[in-house]
């Protein structure tokens, strides 16, 4: 998700331009999608003239704000997620059938890893590469 500082608006996933105001972000792009520093006239892969309008840049202090807000937030979700895993074990613990439930449980997660180191490596890496992010192809080039 990223948000267009010209326009004002959110584009969900990893887009290279505002849906709104077609303005690139962060890079020029040619119209082969090459990407480019902000300062460039040319594309330095193709040579073509035509690049887009990067949005306005932000102030360092802005970016500073923004990575410890993401930061700040990310450790309040941890936090009320272990503060929940902890009161949700303590509840089941207290019973006999949670407490079988439990045991269950780790049993099945020793039995998936026990599985999961003795599959072959190629497999490991295609279910890997399933799970993984995929990066776009104008990324690659």
């Amino acid at each position: 998700m990223k948000h267009c500082y010209h326009c004002g608006r959110i584009t969900t996933g990893d887009p290279l331009f505002c849906n709104t105001c077609g303005r690139s972000f962060d890079k020029k792009l040619c119209p082969r999608l090459h990407p480019n520093p902000r300062s460039a006239e040319i594309c330095s892969r193709c040579g073509s003239r035509e690049l887009s309008v990067p949005q306005p840049k932000i102030s360092l202090g802005w970016r500073v704000l923004e990575w410890l807000m993401r930061r700040f937030l990310g450790v309040v979700l941890l936090v009320l997620i272990l503060a929940l895993v902890f009161e949700l074990l303590t509840t089941l613990l207290r019973t006999q059938s949670g407490q079988s439930g439990v045991i269950l449980l780790g049993f099945l997660f020793a039995l998936l890893a026990w599985i999961w180191g003795k599959l072959p490596e190629w497999i490991r890496k295609f279910i890997q590469k399933r799970f993984t992010k995929r990066r776009g192809r104008h990324e690659e080039e």
